[in-house]
């Protein structure tokens, strides 16, 4: 059995991730029900990957 790779040329996207991204909202040293501001950080393992692939081989 053999994979068949097509060429950059021929492809749209170098990199397809499928899943979800989660934000992480952190009202510093408050509590949730009374903040008024939130520091925002996203991640996710489909992002992570996505975005490391980006970082490290420049896709």
């Amino acid at each position: 059995m053999s994979i068949e790779i097509k060429s950059a040329e021929s492809c749209k996207y170098d990199f397809v991730s499928l899943g979800e991204i989660m934000l992480r909202l952190d009202p510093r040293k408050g509590r949730i029900r009374t903040a008024r501001k939130f520091r925002t950080w996203e991640g996710g393992g489909e992002y992570n990957v996505a975005r490391g692939t980006r970082k490290c081989f420049g896709l």
